[in-house]
């Protein structure tokens, strides 16, 4: 089987597995997520596939019940905070990930990163994943007050367009007194870091 063809199969399981597992509303959503991710893979020249297939499989774990994300974490090994503990549907990304590898056999490293890291964010994360990471936030029934500028921001710049995001939902929690996650925390770091190393660059 050849690499197009092999892609094109996992695609379907993929969707397969999400669909099976997922309410009608949230399945919706991941499909629009892929389509939203599809497009910025193609507009920022990535693989626009593998892209797909992180998309479809981010949110295939996110209506486990809480004591099931904590029994497969530990029987997994899976890292548990804090956070984790109080709110245990953080860990869908993790999860979801590794049902990906363990059921479907997906060892694309970019891709499971992608799937894992969408809900807090991870410094240091690939393309991939902020492309996954930004889709989530802005597809097309998002509908908060920053999503236009957000959506304009990441056809031409993803960190850009992660990092307001990052903000809008650190405000966001700070607003309702909600905790934000550690991760997502320094995320915000480093991409602003980066953000300034760039602009840096740029004037030298």
């Amino acid at each position: 089987m050849d690499d197009h063809a092999k892609t094109h199969t996992l695609l379907e399981e993929a969707d397969a597995f999400a669909h099976s597992r997922l309410s009608k509303a949230r399945y919706e959503h991941t499909l629009r997520v892929a389509d939203t991710a599809e497009n910025l893979a193609l507009a920022h020249g990535l693989d626009a596939d593998r892209v797909r297939l992180a998309a479809l499989l981010h949110d295939a774990a996110r209506e486990m019940g809480s004591e099931e994300f904590l029994k497969l974490a530990d029987k997994w090994n899976l890292q548990v905070g804090d956070p984790e503990r109080q709110s245990p549907k953080l860990l869908h990304g993790p999860v979801a990930a590794e049902l990906a590898r363990r059921e479907l056999g997906i060892d694309d490293g970019e891709v499971l990163e992608a799937v894992m890291a969408h809900t807090t964010g991870r410094p240091g994360m690939g393309p991939f994943a902020l492309v996954l990471y930004v889709a989530d936030k802005i597809e097309p029934a998002r509908d908060y007050l920053s999503v236009g500028r957000v959506r304009r921001l990441a056809r031409e710049d993803l960190n850009g367009a992660a990092l307001e995001s990052l903000r809008r939902a650190i405000a966001h929690n700070e607003a309702r007194g909600k905790a934000t996650h550690p991760a997502s925390r320094k995320t915000l770091d480093w991409l602003e870091t980066d953000r300034t190393t760039q602009s840096r660059i740029e004037q030298e």
